[in-house]
Formats: structure tokens, C-alpha cells, sequence
């Protein structure tokens, strides 16, 4: 596990100091480039973890959940691993999505609702 990969977008934006807060000094929070709702976030291990990395997602999950349950009863949190898994960025991370009734946003597993 290495630090910093310099050609890693997530390494980038952490060492930047392009993001809102960290916990503990571990986990960076942030809104992703093209956020699929407002208020997307991404949380992202300080270090660069790639799948699979147990430590790395139990530091994510743990502030995602937190976060998310202070935003509200309706959210998904997801992470994928591997580019078959639609994984873009092979950094470890966490996607807090807020949902709100006909937001519109159906994930594979909901079906298309109209």
C-alpha cells in the first residue's frame, strides 16, 4: 500500500487539500465531479488503498454512515471494486447519495420506475 500515487485523481485532490473535512485524520470528505444528485459525497481514505483493503473501506464506511444518518433518513452508500463493477477510480472510496422521493435516479437493482 503506498501513501500517494501521483497519478491518482483522489491522491491528487488530498494532497490539494480539495475537500471539506477529514475524520480523524483518515477519511476525506468531498463532492465528486459530477455529482448524480445534490448532495453527493465521496469519502476516500487519506492513503492510497486500492480494492481490496478491508481497513480502507471500514475507515470510509464508518464516516459515510456517520455523516449520512446526520443528513437524513434516505440515502444509498456504495462502493464498487473493479472496472466490471463500474469502479472509474481505483482508490478505495465510499459514495454517500441522498435520495428524496421521484429523484428521478434508479440504480440497477430498482428497475427502471417511471
Amino acid at each position: 500500500m503506498a501513501d500517494y500515487d501521483p497519478a491518482c485523481p483522489f491522491c491528487q485532490r488530498i494532497d490539494n487539500r480539495d475537500w471539506e473535512q477529514d475524520y480523524a485524520g483518515t477519511v476525506a470528505r468531498f463532492e465528486p465531479l459530477n455529482p448524480v444528485t445534490p448532495g453527493h459525497m465521496l469519502f476516500v481514505p487519506m492513503w492510497h488503498a486500492e480494492h481490496p483493503s478491508a481497513e480502507a473501506v471500514r475507515a470510509c464506511m464508518g464516516y459515510a454512515e456517520t455523516f449520512a444518518e446526520s443528513q437524513g433518513p434516505d440515502f444509498n452508500l456504495i462502493t464498487s471494486s473493479g472496472p466490471a463493477a463500474t469502479q472509474t477510480v481505483p482508490h478505495v472510496h465510499i459514495h454517500y447519495v441522498p435520495r428524496r422521493a421521484d429523484d428521478g435516479l434508479a440504480l440497477p437493482w430498482t428497475g427502471q420506475h417511471r
